[in-house]
């Protein structure tokens, strides 16, 4: 059973003038495909099923009660005194083998999806991806655990 995210309200940080509001719905945090979107402030927990290093499915859970399947993402916003700074996400693989995916980011400025790189997180570690943009949703997908 897939873990839904709650409503609520989103407000990103724009300028000292502004921000950006948006009405989030209970949707699933993990799509069919294995995509996962997260809007900024949101952590998910995502036991990963896998069989000979394929990824088979992926199920946000609400927490960790399996450490060794259990991959842990964190999408977050930083602001000072209400201006935009950056926008970081962590994910933190508990595999032995490097976790690769592919990334598509919300551009605000833009109001479209773009695709970004980035990085494999090495194994047993935590991978940081940054941008200065504000960015209101990111989707993750195409998961592979890499083998040598």
């Amino acid at each position: 059973m897939q873990l839904k995210r709650t409503p609520y309200k989103l407000t990103v940080a724009v300028d000292k003038n502004s921000t950006y509001e948006e009405e989030i719905k209970g949707t699933a945090y993990v799509l069919p495909n294995n995509t996962i979107q997260l809007y900024p402030g949101e952590t998910v927990y995502i036991e990963v099923k896998q069989v000979n290093g394929n990824i088979e499915s992926m199920t946000a859970v609400k927490e960790i009660m399996n450490p060794s399947i259990t991959v842990t993402i964190s999408f977050t916003q930083s602001a000072k005194k209400k201006v935009h700074e950056m926008t970081m996400l962590q994910i933190k693989n508990p595999f032995s083998s490097p976790l690769t995916y592919k990334a598509r980011i919300f551009l605000l400025t833009q109001k479209k999806w773009v695709d970004t790189s980035v990085y494999p997180v090495e194994s047993g570690l935590s991978a940081f991806e940054t941008w200065p943009d504000i960015i209101t949703s990111i989707g993750l997908g195409d998961w592979k655990l890499k083998t040598n």
